[in-house]
């Protein structure tokens, strides 16, 4: 087909992942670890790609306003009313733009598009920046003087969006949250919490950024004291707490209101890697990747009963009903005769795990042909104005 459009490419990061803000990234790049680079891969072959920091840590929101001023460029606004509600700085990072134009028209009237790609909690967190570029927030509209307001929580930018693909996204969340329990999610939060400040101002904060600066509990270029009043209000919440999020009450809670829209392109990947065990669970299969098994056999037969056998099988993190369509919203089997906007077109189930789609355990090769099919792929569908 001939292609119709040349947009850049923005791939988003999970829960505990880097982009290119950390220095990890040059050494061991998330879209690619040691079997190359996504980017790349991209970028050689002629498209605009790039791999943003938008916290390992942080929520939906949260990374939704760091990726709109990385693309668009200017400073993080978390909004008036957010910042204020859940107890953190309302201005981050200042950011030159990935895609300054971005939204704008060019010298032929067209909208300058941008595609989304999101592993993990990037799913959600690309569906978050599209439900608020589309919607914009009615509570910052109606709690932020007009003057003073971020254009990304005005709305009206649907078309903003040509594409959004999630690998193993978790839309409608993960049961490992319910399976370990909230003590050991507090201690978790605590763990995070107290390290993020141990390890600000020193050499580690700029290998692997924690990117908490804006509850006072991370910096790059200061050490900061330990303050456990500070880590106790982190722990505490509830939402804006990536924790929460990303378990299957958090996630369906914060993403109620999503929907599709008839000018983008959805795209959903999704792989299994569990068998059914002597018990009638789930453990990880012997190609899956080894330190995902534990989490796999967790996800795959702790509180089984409670649950139910539907959510057993996973990649070894994401369950199959956690990554497959977020609920509530249209969706059909993938026709590469018959691809739809407005709808979510569901890729056959694949056998990989959750780390597959970072390169894991992946041939170079194949690797480096999976993103460029989907590059490829999009670029050939018809821009929708």
């Amino acid at each position: 087909m001939r292609k119709t459009n040349n947009y850049p490419f923005v791939l988003v990061h999970g829960f505990l992942c880097w982009g290119n803000e950390d220095r990890i990234n040059d050494i061991c790049p998330l879209f690619g670890m040691w079997n190359g680079s996504a980017k790349t891969t991209l970028t050689d072959a002629g498209y605009t790609a790039d791999t943003p920091s938008v916290g390992m840590f942080s929520g939906m929101w949260d990374r939704a306003c760091v990726l709109y001023a990385y693309i668009k460029g200017g400073t993080v606004d978390y909004g008036k009313v957010h910042s204020e509600k859940f107890g953190h700085d309302r201005f981050g990072k200042t950011y030159p733009g990935m895609v300054p134009n971005w939204g704008e028209l060019d010298e032929e009237g067209k909208i300058q598009k941008i595609n989304l790609i999101g592993h993990s909690f990037g799913g959600p967190t690309v569906t978050t920046l599209i439900h608020l570029l589309a919607e914009g927030s009615a509570e910052e509209r109606e709690g932020t003087d007009p003057d003073d307001l971020s254009d990304l929580f005005k709305g009206g930018k649907s078309k903003w969006v040509h594409s959004a693909t999630t690998l193993a996204g978790t839309h409608n969340g993960v049961t490992l949250p319910e399976q370990l329990g909230s003590t050991t999610l507090n201690i978790a939060e605590w763990a995070v919490g107290g390290l993020a400040l141990l390890c600000s101002g020193t050499w580690i904060s700029k290998v692997y950024g924690f990117h908490l600066d804006r509850f006072g509990l991370s910096s790059q270029t200061k050490h900061l004291s330990l303050d456990p009043a500070l880590i106790q209000h982190f722990v505490n919440l509830k939402e804006d707490n990536i924790g929460w999020e990303l378990s299957r009450e958090g996630a369906q809670y914060c993403t109620r209101d999503h929907k599709v829209y008839d000018d983008i392109y959805y795209f959903s990947y999704y792989g299994i890697r569990t068998e059914e065990n002597k018990k009638g669970g789930q453990s990880g299969s012997k190609d899956m990747w080894l330190p995902m098994r534990p989490f796999a056999y967790m996800s795959g037969n702790w509180k089984r009963r409670e649950i139910g056998d539907d959510w057993m099988a996973t990649d070894g993190l994401v369950n199959i009903p956690a990554a497959h369509h977020p609920f509530g919203q249209p969706w059909q089997d993938f026709d590469a005769d018959d691809i739809k906007a407005g709808i979510w077109n569901v890729m056959p189930q694949e056998w990989k795990d959750h780390t597959s789609y970072m390169g894991v355990l992946e041939t170079k090769e194949d690797y480096a042909n999976f993103f460029l099919e989907i590059a490829d792929r999009v670029t050939d569908l018809p821009v929708i104005e």
